[in-house]
C-alpha cells in the first residue's frame, strides 16, 4: 500500500490545527509560511480531503481535521515511542510525563497504573501527582502539567476532557446510625442530620452542581466544615456524628463505626472521573498516555 504523506507532514498539520494560524504555525516549526502552505495542501492531497476552512477571517478545522487530528497526534507519539526506545541503546532518554490526580478519587484503581503503564509504554516515566482537581486545571493551563485525571463537573476552561469512568456518590454515617441497617437511603430521609460539606473554592464546579440537585430535591441539611483528609472525616462521623457524601469507590476505607449505603438520588449524584488536558498540549506522547488511560478503565468497567 502506497503511503500518501509524510510524519513531518503531520506534524505541520498538528502545528497548524493547534495553532490555527498558519505564519504562528510556521514560526512555531522554524520555517517559512510559504513552503508550510504547500505541504498542508500536499498533505490534503495525499489523503483526498480537506483539514482546514481558509477564510478571510482565519483558519479553523473541518469536521474531517477534527477527527484526523487526535489520530495523527497518537501516530506522531507511537512514531516518537518507537525511535527512543531503539535509539541510544542503554543510554537513552526516558520519555516523561507529569499528571495531576485528583484527590477525592479512590486510590487503590490508581496504584494499578504503574505496572499497566510500564507494560503499555515501556519508555515513558509518569509522575503522578495527588492534588485538588482545581489545582490541576490551574497547572494544565500554566504547563506545570503535561495532563490531569479529574473530578467533573469542573470548570476546565480551555482543556480538552476525556471521559474515564463515572463514580457516583455514596452515603457514609455512624454505624449505630437509625438507617444503618437500611440498604439505601433517601437523602430527604435525612434532613435532621448535618452532612459534612466542603467549601466551594475547592471546587466551584462540582459544588454548583451538587448545591443544584440539592435544590431540585429539596434537601437542605445543617453543614459541617468538611476535612480534606477522608481518614479525618470518617473519624469524626463514627465519634462525633454526621454524614457525608462521598464517592463510591471509596467505600474500602474501613473505619470502625462507619457503615456506607447507597442514596436513591445515585443517578443525580456522581463524579465523572476524566483526564484533562490542553489544547495546544506539546508533549508527543500525552495523545499515546490518553488511549492507554482509556483502555485501563474500559478493561476495569468490562470486569466489573
Amino acid at each position: 500500500m502506497t503511503i500518501r504523506f509524510k510524519l513531518r507532514q503531520l506534524e505541520m498539520f498538528i502545528a497548524v490545527a493547534e495553532e490555527l494560524n498558519f505564519r504562528v504555525a510556521a514560526e512555531r516549526l522554524h520555517m517559512t509560511q510559504p513552503p508550510l502552505s504547500r505541504q498542508i495542501r500536499e498533505l490534503e492531497e495525499g489523503l483526498n480531503l480537506q483539514l482546514f476552512d481558509r477564510a478571510s477571517s482565519g483558519v479553523s478545522l473541518t469536521e474531517l481535521g477534527k477527527q484526523f487530528l487526535p489520530e495523527a497526534r497518537a501516530l506522531i507519539a507511537t512514531c516518537e515511542e518507537l525511535a527512543a526506545r531503539y535509539s541510544g541503546g542503554e543510554n537513552r532518554e526516558m520519555l516523561q510525563l507529569k499528571i495531576g490526580v485528583t484527590t477525592v478519587v479512590e486510590v487503590e484503581t490508581y496504584h494499578q497504573l504503574p505496572a499497566f503503564l510500564e507494560t503499555a509504554m515501556p519508555n515513558c516515566k509518569i509522575e503522578f501527582r495527588p492534588q485538588t482537581t482545581v489545582r490541576s486545571i490551574q497547572d494544565v493551563l500554566k504547563n506545570r502539567l503535561d495532563a490531569a485525571i479529574i473530578g467533573m463537573p469542573s470548570k476546565i476552561d480551555k482543556l480538552n476532557t476525556r471521559k474515564l469512568y463515572r463514580d457516583p456518590l455514596c452515603l457514609a454515617l455512624p454505624a449505630n446510625h437509625r438507617l444503618a441497617n437500611s440498604e439505601r437511603v433517601s437523602l430527604l430521609a435525612l434532613t435532621t442530620d448535618a452532612l459534612f460539606w466542603f467549601k466551594r473554592e475547592l471546587n466551584p464546579g462540582f459544588y454548583d452542581y451538587c448545591e443544584s440537585a440539592f435544590a431540585r430535591m429539596g434537601y437542605a441539611p445543617q453543614r459541617l466544615p468538611e476535612p480534606t483528609d477522608h481518614h479525618v472525616l470518617l473519624s469524626m462521623i463514627a465519634n462525633q456524628g454526621g454524614v457525608a457524601l462521598i464517592p463510591c469507590s471509596m467505600r474500602n476505607l474501613n473505619r470502625t463505626g462507619v457503615v456506607y449505603r447507597e442514596i436513591e438520588e445515585q443517578h443525580l449524584l456522581y463524579i465523572d472521573v476524566a483526564i484533562a488536558y490542553g489544547e495546544t498540549a506539546q508533549n508527543p506522547i500525552l495523545a499515546r498516555f490518553v488511549e492507554e488511560m482509556t483502555a485501563f478503565f474500559q478493561v476495569r468497567k468490562s470486569l466489573a
